[in-house]
This record gives C-alpha cells, structure tokens and sequence, in this order.
C-alpha cells in the first residue's frame, strides 16, 4: 500500500511541476498532425486545378526558375495528396528560402512565399520550442527541453500503472454525479486508460529523438561524381526520373533533392511498398549529366538502426496512413494535450486542501518556468522567422497562415491562463 501512494505522490507531482510545458509540447504535436491540411485551407496557392496524369517534373523545375530568377533550385516535390499543389524549395545567394507551387501536370506557376508556413511553425515548436541556442551536452536548449520532457511523460505513464491498483477495470468508468473533483479525476483516469499506447508510443519516439543527437549516423552514400560548381548542364528531370525508375521498379517518387546538382549528382526519393517508414528511406542517386545510376537505397537493406530512424517520424506523426491514421494521432493528441492539463490541476487541487497555503510556491514555480520557456521560445520564433524570409516575403504570408497560428496561440494561452485561475 505504501509503495503504490510513493507512485502516486511521484505521478502526480510530476504532473503539476511538468504538466504545463508538456501540454505546449504536446498540444503543439497535435496541431502539427494536419498542419500541411491547414496549410492547403489558409494558402490557394497550395491547391492545383488539375490531379491526373504524371508529375511534369522538369515543367515545375524549369517554372520555379523563371519565377526565382537568380535563385537555386534546391529542391522539387510532389503533391502531397490529389488537389495538391506541387512546390520547387529555392535558395538564394544569402541562404534565404523560398516555396514556388505549381500546377503538377502543367508546371504553371501558382505564386511564391517564404519558407513560413503553418507547418513550419508547428514543426519547429514542437520539436525544439524554437531555442536552437544555449547547447546542454551539445544539444541546443530546446531540443533537450524536449527530450527531457519525452523522459517526464514515459515516467508518468508508468508510475500511473504502479499506483492504480486493478486498472484495467477503469476503461469504462467515468461518475458524473459526485461532483466536479471526483468527475475530473474519473476523466483523467478514463482518458489515460484509452491512451497508455499512445502515450507509450509518443514517450518512446519521443525519447529516441533525444538519443538521436548522440547514438545516429546516416547511412552510407555515394560521393558526386564532379567538383562542386562544375557541372552546368544536366538531363532533364524527367529523363532523370525515369532512369531512377528502371533502376528501382516499385519507386514512387516523391521528391528529387537537387542539392547535388551542381556536383553532377541528383537524388530520387520516395515509397516502395515498404512499411512504415518516411520517404527519404528508399533513393536512388544518379549522375545529373548522363542519368547513370550511382546508388540504389532500399528500406528492407538498412541496418536495423538505420530503419528504425527512417520509422520513428511515421509513427510520432501519424502520417502512414493517410488522412484516416492523421484522425486518430489528432483526437488521441488531444487526449494526451487534456491528460497534462487535468493531471497538474487535480494534483494543485488535492495539494490545497490538505495543505493550504503550500501549494502557491509549486505552483508559481510551474507557470514562471513555463513562461520563461516560452519567452524564450516567442523571441527565437521570431528570429527563426526572419531567417526564412528574404526582403518582403514575410509581409507576403496569406492571412489564413497568420490567422491559423493566431488562433492556436490564444487557444494555448487561454488554457494556460484557465489553469492558473482555477487554483484560485
């Protein structure tokens, strides 16, 4: 009995000393789900008229040139689903980026921004709270924030599982007629119950993003077969995409990475019928002068290291399956994001009536670490922002970009602030 109340004690101050920080992080991760679907509802640039046929590769290259003239073309993708736009990355002389989308079939150009977007915003919030400075342990601050929380959550969840005595019982018990305290406890237990894989599957990925500063390499590629900067002339993309076909039948290419180009190598990357893993798993590279085939990268051939870094983005994300696994990652999310709220206010509530007065240090110290992080976070947002856009792109950005981001913010800042006041 006694072991199970130290748990419970451990559960739950971890809630109230971490439960709000997690709840940006976590909160955040949600929203990124269906961020590149925001970013199609906020930005008709990003919606293409026409969805049949093939992708008209080297139209969409030779269009985002034209647009960005001076500027290197650093990369071209594919629709991300039908009624997608296409999108060229440009790079100019000052290391600024650019997005150009474009009908797929045609290469029409359908308008140009900055590298902003409400997909790169949820992405770097969520990975590293936007603090890629002051390093611990070489790791830039926010991403060991990160990682450090991924611990806090994994420890949660299994203190939880020590000091609730017979869970397995609770899956379907939620009172609703013994008050407010007894009913938010009831849901927490309830919502915590339905998401132990989820929390599990998210602690460990989580985790492991945190490893991957100190325990990853990539795996082997080939050099390019030219000097940086002498190649100026290439095949044409679509002769490249072809040849990177014949050499690996059961590629679907999603993005040709021309990073390389000008060192006479190009990369194919895409999806091969292989399970779980993100597009770059499966390549082919190729020599950007004569189509020859440097190297062929296949999933099913890595090391297990190597696969399982190429599955961990899939499975924290949600995105394997479409817009259906999107759906349960988004709705299990927000249980997870409402489990680090309710966990800290219940955890504030208890330590107020049996210790009045005490839990105002705990609590102040909860929500000024919190505050500092994300002040922390606001100024080095901004300047991430900067550094996307070069001179007058950023004044650019749809107002559905601006208003979707604005809208998540004063959602996040008003639970915050419902969670200070509720301790009153």
């Amino acid at each position: 009995m006694r072991g199970r109340r130290v748990f419970f004690d451990w559960h739950s101050w971890i809630g109230l000393t971490a439960g709000l920080l997690l709840f940006v992080v976590c909160w955040s991760g949600t929203a990124a789900v269906f961020s590149h679907e925001l970013d199609w509802l906020a930005d008709p640039r990003l919606r293409a008229a026409t969805s049949q046929g093939p992708i008209a590769w080297q139209a969409v290259y030779e269009g985002a040139s034209a647009a960005k003239p001076g500027w290197t073309i650093i990369e071209v993708n594919a629709p991300r689903a039908p009624g997608y736009s296409a999108e060229a990355l440009a790079e100019n002389a000052d290391g600024d980026w650019s997005r150009v989308y474009a009908d797929p079939r045609t290469g029409e150009v359908l308008g140009s921004t900055s590298y902003f977007n409400v997909q790169r915003f949820f992405r770097s919030l969520h990975m590293a709270l936007f603090i890629d400075v002051l390093p611990i342990w070489g790791i830039p601050l926010g991403y060991f924030v990160v990682g450090v929380l991924a611990v806090v959550l994994l420890a949660s969840l299994v203190t939880s599982l020590l000091f609730y005595r017979r869970f397995w019982r609770g899956f379907f018990k939620l009172e609703r007629r013994r008050g407010a305290k007894v009913f938010w406890s009831d849901l927490h237990k309830l919502t915590g119950l339905w998401s132990l894989w989820f929390v599990a599957l998210i602690a460990l990925t989580g985790i492991w993003y945190f490893m991957e500063w100190k325990v990853t390499s990539e795996p082997g590629a080939p050099e390019p077969p030219a000097a940086v900067g002498s190649v100026r002339e290439s095949l044409p993309l679509d002769i490249l995409v072809q040849r990177a076909r014949s050499a690996h039948p059961d590629l679907e290419i999603r993005r040709l990475a021309l990073w390389d180009r000008s060192a006479g190598m190009i990369e194919a990357h895409g999806q091969d019928g292989s399970l779980l893993v993100r597009d770059r798993a499966a390549k082919v590279w190729l020599d950007a002068r004569d189509g020859r085939v440097i190297g062929v990268q296949r999933p099913d051939e890595l090391s297990l290291l190597h696969r399982w870094t190429d599955t961990a983005d899939p499975l924290h994300f949600g995105n394997f399956g479409g817009l259906w696994s999107k759906v349960v990652w988004f709705v299990f999310g927000l249980g997870l994001s409402g489990l680090c709220l309710t966990g800290a206010y219940l955890q504030a509530k208890r330590q107020a009536r049996h210790r009045p007065g005490a839990i105002r240090r705990p609590v102040l110290a909860a929500y000024v670490t919190t505050a500092v992080v994300l002040m922390l976070a606001a100024w080095r947002g901004y300047a991430e922002v900067q550094r996307y856009a070069a001179a007058g792109e950023l004044g650019a950005t749809p107002v559905g970009v601006v208003l979707i981001i604005a809208t998540w913010l004063a959602l996040t800042f008003g639970a915050l602030t419902w969670w200070v006041r509720s301790l009153r």
